[in-house]
């Protein structure tokens, strides 16, 4: 099966955007979305955690995100579209495991296909915008390499 469909369990701090690009998110109601590294080490979020919360969460919200550092607790994440069902904890990963496998029993062109279809305008802007991103993100993370020696 192409397509997963993640649970999150706990908090996302650290590249919690490759939560986002799953087909269907499922989240514990005590999860925290956040880019903790990025601003807090000093570097630019080049690596597609921008992109990626912008696309899910909207323009200004992710700027938020991204300039702070801020969080977002499950619900809001739920509200703002970025995760489809907020769980108590224990649920999570029977939901997770029992859409899965609802995809799982479908044929497999149909899912890969769907994966295909549900992920394309984030997969072409990745591809714009991932090139510039990682040149920044080296530029800031070498200048703290320099400043440090």
């Amino acid at each position: 099966m192409s397509m997963t469909e993640p649970a999150v369990n706990g908090p996302a701090t650290v590249h919690s955007e490759y939560v986002l690009v799953a087909g269907i998110v499922v989240a514990a109601d005590t999860t925290v979305f956040s880019d903790f590294p990025h601003l807090t080490f000093g570097l630019v979020p080049g690596d597609g955690i921008y992109l990626v919360w912008e696309e899910t969460i909207g323009l200004n919200r992710a700027r938020y995100l991204t300039l702070t550092p801020g969080s977002f607790t499950a619900q809001q994440a739920e509200q703002w579209g970025a995760v489809a069902e907020v769980l108590p904890l224990d649920q999570v990963l029977p939901r997770a495991r029992e859409l899965a496998e609802s995809l799982a029993a479908k044929p497999q062109l149909l899912t890969r296909h769907l994966a295909v279809t549900v992920r394309q305008r984030l997969s072409r802007r990745m591809a714009e915008a991932y090139q510039l991103g990682s040149a920044l993100e080296g530029l800031t993370g070498a200048d703290l390499a320099y400043q440090q020696r």
